[in-house]
């Protein structure tokens, strides 16, 4: 088997085509091609061909985690769940974590950290909404228990709650309010009071 052609991809510029035997074969980084010392006339097995479509898979599926994680921090659990959708292939995704991972990309005691302070700051929340949240994103409980030794002060959150609040001011309609955003009934009654 023999690389007969190697071209630039017409949609992505940073993606080329390579072509065994004058078939089309893998798309591959222009990065992997380096890496991989891949040039025109060069003969290759078909073992090396499979190495090759593999590096091709993990640095897609790669991408598509980085650009993920470029908007907002991730929990593990949602990378997966993303990578999920892209490659039906576990050990792959799972090696793209791991990878992820070992960068410090992916840290879920820092996302936990991370997605509190923003509840807290732009969409103050009480302490068992948060909780909630973090687990449907697939923090561990042991992870959550660490958050909550930090003390916080649900009065002061629960007031700003109501600062943005912008409907009737009737106490039942601000107790409604304040129980959709997980406060507790002791601290819906001091704040409505």
């Amino acid at each position: 088997m023999q690389i007969t052609k190697l071209e630039y991809q017409k949609k992505d510029p940073n993606r080329v085509n390579v072509y065994v035997d004058e078939k089309f074969a893998v798309g591959l980084e222009t990065n992997d091609i380096i890496k991989l010392g891949l040039a025109r006339g060069q003969e290759i097995s078909q073992k090396q061909l499979n190495g090759i479509i593999g590096a091709s898979e993990f640095g897609k599926l790669f991408n598509t985690a980085l650009n993920f994680l470029s908007y907002r921090p991730r929990s593990e659990w949602e990378v997966q769940h993303k990578l999920k959708f892209k490659s039906q292939n576990a050990k792959l995704v799972d090696a793209v974590v791991e990878k992820l991972k070992g960068m410090g990309q992916i840290n879920d005691e820092e996302f936990a950290q991370w997605y509190t302070d923003q509840r807290r700051t732009f969409r103050p929340k009480g302490k068992r909404a948060i909780e909630m949240e973090l687990r449907r994103k697939g923090v561990q409980s042991d992870t959550i228990k660490q958050l909550s030794s930090n003390p916080i002060n649900e009065v002061e959150l629960a007031k700003r709650a109501l600062e943005k609040f912008r409907g009737e001011k009737t106490r039942p309609r601000l107790e409604r309010f304040l129980a959709s955003r997980g406060f507790d009934w002791q601290t819906i009654e001091d704040v409505v009071k």
